[in-house]
């Protein structure tokens, strides 16, 4: 399944995205859960954040696309 993933705050991205793949079964289309750092620091019993940081790609696109495999997936099995 792929992924788009969308940076917070850009909701215009996200109508857009929505309404382009919104049908499509094999496409998740999710808003970026990672919180500014200065919101960290303000709550006391948040949880650590163990994401790092933003892709520069978001700068351009607002959203990241991802196949959902890892880079070393492969389909072919491992030799025995």
């Amino acid at each position: 399944m792929e992924r788009i993933i969308v940076r917070r705050g850009s909701f215009l991205t996200y109508e857009l995205l929505r309404r382009s793949f919104g049908d499509d079964p094999n496409i998740q289309l999710v808003w970026d859960r990672r919180r500014p750092t200065d919101m960290l620091a303000t709550a006391s019993d948040a949880p650590v954040e163990r994401r790092g940081q933003a892709p520069s790609e978001w700068k351009r696109l607002d959203y990241l696309y991802t196949s959902g495999k890892k880079p070393n997936d492969t389909n072919d099995p491992s030799p025995s």
